[in-house]
């Protein structure tokens, strides 16, 4: 049964926002982009937003047992969304320091969500019947509770407030969000999939950090290929999000799931060069495991491996 009312309660945390991009690639499997998905951490609060490919595998690398998030919010139904979630269903079940979920998996989707949950129950079932065979695991722990939602606020717990933002992501792709959540004061907003949306530019206003899509391609590829057009008629190319960031001023703008079409794919310097003919600010490209603290300031801490600097820049 989908539950459409958002977790709440009074308790409010003074300390900093942290949100870590554990993936910004595309469907593509790419071994240093996975799937998109991103950590938010608020006081005692930890979900995820999106539940890409390798969603499991970058929470081990942060030293997070995978089953120690048990909330997880869903953008859209693209696979490189999603396809982690049966991952993070089934591993975090385990009950070892790299699972530990002692409860079950909720979920927060569009409709659809339902569908999700009753396949995931089905898909996991051969290894469900195993381990609890052997008296492994409690089969609620690998159970998704499905929590259906609309446009506003999505979560609300422990001072975190998640907002979903309606985006447009295509023509058939009638249900797609953005998120933006706040916490403390502080403001981070992600568009994931989307074109040119002036919702969220409405709704992004005055967030210290702004990550966006992008997709990019060659006129002349566009013009010789009709697929490629129909890719670029999903998303956002780089002077439109120029254009997006300097409607809404972030103190920090980024760029993530980068479409590069190929053959001959424009490079991402050219990417840069063209968001900046329409806004003047600083940008970044995101990469997977990077982090940002938002408090009193705006810490950005990149991932190196072995684990994160002592530093931060």
């Amino acid at each position: 049964m989908t539950e459409k009312t958002p977790p709440t309660d009074g308790n409010t945390g003074g300390d900093a926002l942290k949100v870590t991009l554990l993936g910004t690639g595309i469907p593509n499997a790419q071994i240093n982009a996975f799937g998109t998905s991103t950590l938010i951490e608020a006081g005692d609060e930890k979900l995820l937003i999106d539940c890409g490919r390798g969603t499991a595998i970058r929470l081990s690398q942060l030293g997070l047992g995978v089953g120690h998030v048990d909330h997880i919010l869903l953008s859209h139904y693209h696979s490189d969304h999603y396809a982690g979630l049966f991952d993070v269903v089934m591993t975090g079940s385990i009950p070892q320091k790299f699972g530990g979920r002692m409860g079950p998996l909720h979920v927060y989707g569009p409709p659809g969500i339902d569908r999700i949950a009753e396949g995931a129950w089905i898909a996991t079932g051969p290894d469900r019947d195993i381990r609890v065979a052997d008296n492994e695991i409690d089969p609620e722990h690998m159970r998704i509770i499905p929590h259906e939602y609309e446009e506003g606020v999505v979560y609300d717990r422990g001072g975190l407030v998640v907002r979903a933002i309606k985006v447009d992501h295509g023509d058939f792709i009638d249900i797609a969000y953005g998120f933006r959540v706040e916490y403390g004061g502080r403001g981070f907003v992600h568009s994931h999939d989307t074109r040119y949306n002036e919702n969220l530019i409405a709704q992004a206003q005055g967030a210290d950090v702004f990550v966006h899509e992008v997709a990019a391609a060659r006129p002349e590829i566009q013009a010789a290929n009709p697929a490629i057009g129909l890719v670029m008629a999903h998303h956002a190319s780089p002077a439109e999000v120029g254009r997006v960031f300097a409607q809404t001023r972030p103190k920090l703008a980024l760029l993530t799931h980068m479409v590069l079409l190929k053959p001959d794919p424009v490079s991402v310097e050219e990417v840069m060069a063209e968001v900046a003919t329409e806004y003047d600010g600083t940008v970044m490209v995101a990469e997977d495991l990077m982090r940002f603290e938002l408090g009193r300031n705006i810490s950005v801490i990149p991932y190196h491996h072995g684990g994160w600097p002592h530093g931060k820049v």
